[in-house]
């Protein structure tokens, strides 16, 4: 089925998911609807499937229409399964993000009223240990998508009715302010919102669609309606990767997909490639494409790029047209779609002339019914059949808007909204901090990132300890998208006569007078999010020396980003001679460390960028210090944890102590400005090395000056000890020797800058990820993955 321009405006038919899933099934039944890497299921297939989990729904867990199905799972094919099902049962549907954790979780299910949970084995322990712990929650079921048990019910849909206004979802949204409010949403909605969609962007049967947004937002479902709309296959992703997201365009023969945030950035911003514009794209939609990169984006990719503009509460309020060239970087997101009336009025409502700005209003179809239980809410933002969206926004003579700002108290980071309230909560519960404020900070990447004003309660210091270990207790109630980066002390806050924190007061001051800023990401690079977790790392002091332990031993110690930022500033921290005489660097279990952890493969750049420079921090920090640093190596240091020893003033093993540098057999750059520290130690046995990757065993260790001496086991760290304290005597000028004896960190850094070169060359040409995958192809046919840590890298 075709929907065409001009039909933009007649109500669509059918008018319901369930009945347009029926249709499709009529007049297509065994076309492709749904791919998931490399299956497919037809229209007829999932028409049955979803029939049988109807049936199952109402017979087994007791679901009647109106009752409430949570949904927590990543982009698996159960997802849209257990939605058109859960639809054909009668039931609303409450999307949850996977990401979620405890406090997240709770307040959906319980806000929402959730008979049922639908979920995976990676969530069942969370789920459950929510449900339990909460009185409220007792009676609500668990079903297992491993085990649905839906082949004994039958395939035909119940006999339950729906209509354009029956209530299909409660999408979960931070909104403009306080915690996250339930949008309701019709079938009528999902349904209008596919009819435009197919209509603006043209799309037909013989079209492709693809999308990676996690299925918990709105974004994959309006694609479930189109799809369902014009009888074409939609694509999903498990994930959004910027390195490999047009590697499945091509290999999925897409034609049209929607991205937003900072989903274009980290597509541009991925190596160009001979095979850009061999694809067969025909539309690209995107909210908030960056204005400077427009035409680059279409020149790079051969396809046009158009903007979309909608909110949960509205579905599609605005969209650029295929034709319309003119708009191509100049930051328009379009004119109304033919259903849908704007506004841009003042704070008192009154609508102001084109060319000033104002707030944009909305009203027509498709809109929610309003906000799930809070009738006050709904009230605020629906005024007299207008929706208030907080975006400022400034419309030209030919009707074409323009964002150029936001009235919400939130934060827009990378396409997620994350409500400062929220934020501000979940740190305000900790017995450290009087206050909290979150505001934007603006980031090229993420568009913006989540910072944080804290006030401290008295005695608490104002360091990089304090706001790791504050944002760490927050982090463990909040979505990783929601965790702060930045965190700046403030000793009180301005406010408002309400008694209310002046956040552009607050900015203002910091513009002014800038504070201290602790980057909680490494580097102070902008970097896919990564949740704020204490490191592998245990700190402990003996006889004033202090002795760091890598503490993962199930995993050989590997070395995860957290781990490596925590010791980096540990060693900073101790190094300074004011606490300890001197720093041991060990292990627990048998293994010093296995270098990177290859759990999180590096999916871009930016990722590979990181563990690079968290490493190469770590090199700078011991060098730096004022005290002795000592590795005292137990059993096995592989790739960076090997090079780390190499930092060290001295090494000290056992007879179980192995050096092991793969990273050369697989083509991959050895990190850590080895290139300059090994020479000095080994002379000539360095090649052998680094550039034969075998394994070096204690005895040959010693034999060429890697390792200091060899000790017992049970002797080791007493052993590092005594060496420190014998280097450290009273009146010492052991400073001064450090400085003589350690390599200049001028030559560290051009180090460095070589081996980033190197690795950023390595990654361009495919030889990065060639050399990880052929780690795992190793792994798997010894059918060793529990010590995937072994062959880690640098």
């Amino acid at each position: 089925m075709t929907v065409t321009a001009d039909r933009m405006a007649h109500d669509p038919f059918p008018a319901t998911l369930t009945a347009l899933l029926a249709q499709r099934v009529a007049d297509s039944g065994d076309a492709e609807f749904l791919r998931f890497e490399d299956r497919s299921w037809s229209f007829r297939e999932i028409d049955v499937w979803t029939s049988q989990l109807a049936h199952r729904l109402i017979r087994v867990e007791g679901i009647e229409p109106g009752d409430r199905v949570a949904v927590m799972l990543p982009n698996v094919v159960q997802w849209p399964v257990f939605w058109l099902a859960a639809l054909k049962a009668g039931a609303v549907v409450v999307p949850i993000n996977s990401a979620y954790q405890r406090a997240d979780l709770e307040f959906v299910l319980t806000d929402s009223g959730a008979r049922v949970v639908v979920t995976d084995g990676d969530h069942l322990a969370l789920v459950r240990d929510v449900l339990d712990g909460n009185a409220v929650l007792a009676g609500v079921r668990v079903v297992d998508v491993a085990e649905d048990g839906a082949e004994s019910f039958p395939a035909t849909a119940p006999d339950v009715e729906a209509a354009p206004d029956t209530l299909a979802n409660l999408q979960y949204t931070s909104g403009t302010t306080g915690f996250p409010k339930a949008c309701m949403l019709t079938h009528g909605y999902w349904v209008r919102n596919g009819w435009l969609c197919a209509a603006a962007a043209g799309l037909h049967t013989e079209d492709v669609l693809l999308t990676a947004q996690p299925f918990s937002y709105m974004d994959p479902l309006w694609n479930v309606a189109a799809a369902l709309t014009v009888g074409a296959p939609l694509v999903v992703l498990p994930r959004f990767s910027a390195s490999g997201f047009f590697a499945d365009v091509r290999r999925h023969r897409v034609t049209f997909f929607y991205v937003l945030g900072s989903m274009p950035t980290l597509l541009f911003k991925q190596p160009p490639d001979p095979r850009d514009r061999d694809n067969d794209l025909r539309l690209v939609w995107c909210s908030g494409i960056p204005a400077a990169l427009h035409a680059d984006l279409e020149a790079r990719w051969g396809a046009p790029w158009r903007e979309l503009y909608g909110m949960t509460e509205s579905g599609f309020d605005l969209v650029s047209s295929l034709d319309d060239t003119a708009t191509v970087g100049t930051g328009s997101v379009g004119t109304p779609v033919p259903t849908k009336q704007v506004r841009v009025v003042d704070a008192d409502g009154v609508e102001v002339p084109d060319g000033e700005p104002g707030e944009l209003t909305v009203r027509g179809l498709p809109m929610m019914l309003g906000y799930w239980n809070r009738p006050e809410e709904t009230a605020r933002v629906l005024r007299d059949g207008w929706l208030h969206t907080g975006d400022v926004v400034v419309r030209g003579p030919e009707g074409g808007i323009r964002i150029v700002g936001r009235i919400k108290d939130m934060v827009r980071r990378g396409g997620e909204n994350v409500a400062s309230v929220e934020v501000e909560a979940a740190i305000e519960r900790d017995p450290a901090v009087v206050g909290a404020a979150v505001v934007p900070e603006p980031d090229e990447i993420l568009g913006e990132e989540v910072k944080v004003f804290i006030q401290l309660a008295d005695g608490v210091p104002a360091d990089r300890e304090t706001a790791e270990t504050i944002i760490e207790r927050a982090g463990g109630q909040l979505a990783r998208f929601k965790v702060p980066r930045y965190v700046e002390f403030v000793d009180e806050f301005p406010r408002t006569p309400s008694e209310r924190v002046s956040k552009p007061t607050l900015k203002e001051r910091a513009a002014a007078s800038p504070g201290v800023v602790h980057d909680l990401r490494p580097g102070g690079r902008a970097q896919p999010a990564t949740k704020v977790r204490p490191g592998f790392l245990d700190i402990t002091v003996e006889q004033d020396v202090a002795i760091l332990r890598f503490s993962r031993p199930e995993k050989l110690n590997a070395l995860d980003v957290a781990t490596r930022v925590q010791l980096a500033s540990a060693v900073r921290e101790l190094g300074t001679g004011a606490k300890v005489r001197g720093i041991v660097l060990t292990g627990t279990g048998r293994a010093f460390s296995a270098g990177e952890d290859l759990s999180a493969v590096p999916s871009s750049y930016d990722d590979v960028r990181v563990a690079f420079e968290t490493f190469h921090d770590i090199t700078r920090a011991i060098l730096e210090t004022r005290v002795p640093v000592i590795a005292a190596v137990n059993g096995l240091a592989v790739g960076g944890a090997s090079e780390i020893t190499l930092c060290c003033d001295a090494r000290i093993g056992t007879p179980a102590t192995e050096f092991y540098q793969p990273e050369n057999a697989r083509g991959i750059t050895i990190s850590n400005a080895s290139s300059v520290l090994l020479p000095r130690l080994v002379g000539g046995h360095a090649l052998p090395m680094v550039l034969g990757s075998g394994r070096l065993p204690a005895e040959e260790a010693l034999r060429i000056g890697l390792l200091s001496e060899i000790v017992e086991p049970d002797r080791l760290v007493a052993r590092a000890v005594e060496t420190i304290l014998r280097w450290t005597p009273a009146n010492n000028t052991t400073v001064q020797h450090l400085e003589l004896l350690r390599p200049g960190m001028a030559e560290i850094e051009a180090a460095f800058a070589r081996e980033d070169v190197a690795a950023k060359q390595a990654w361009d040409d495919g030889v990065y990820r060639a050399g990880i995958e052929s780690f795992w192809e190793t792994k798997d046919a010894a059918g060793t993955r529990e010590s995937v840590e072994m062959g880690a890298l640098s």
